[in-house]
């Protein structure tokens, strides 16, 4: 991703998510490349560990491509809750993706938050959307 995509990614992000961004990291298929953590959360993972995540979401990307037995559209993002997180997963095929976790807290407004990161992503990041849905279109 260049640096200037990134940079106005990691600006949104910081301005609509504020102090409970814990990190943003874009992966490709062989790469991947740290955005923004936290000072506080790098300080719980070493650099091995962060490569280790992506790879983890890298893998899991692939997983969840298959066939389905419904359509539904695409899938942009996939949002998991943990207990020191909310993570979301923002997709483009298989080999492409963008991974935000932000305190549990922030879990208000999710859809909005979601629907702004896509435009974000569509705009400064290498992801496309194909199918722009409804929602996203202006």
């Amino acid at each position: 991703m260049s640096s200037g995509r990134a940079d106005h990614l990691v600006q949104f992000l910081r301005r609509e998510a504020g102090d409970y961004l814990r990190a943003a990291l874009h992966y490709s298929a062989d790469d991947h490349e740290v955005l923004y953590v936290r000072d506080d959360v790098r300080d719980e993972y070493s650099d091995e560990e962060l490569a280790a995540f992506v790879a983890y979401y890298r893998e899991r990307s692939r997983e969840l491509a298959p066939e389905r037995p419904f359509d539904l559209g695409t899938d942009h993002c996939t949002v998991s809750v943990y207990d020191t997180a909310i993570l979301f997963h923002f997709t483009q095929g298989t080999d492409i993706g963008t991974v935000v976790t932000l305190a549990p807290e922030a879990g208000r407004d999710i859809v909005q938050f979601i629907t702004e990161c896509l435009e974000q992503l569509y705009h400064n990041s290498p992801q496309e959307i194909d199918d722009v849905p409804a929602w996203l279109r202006p």
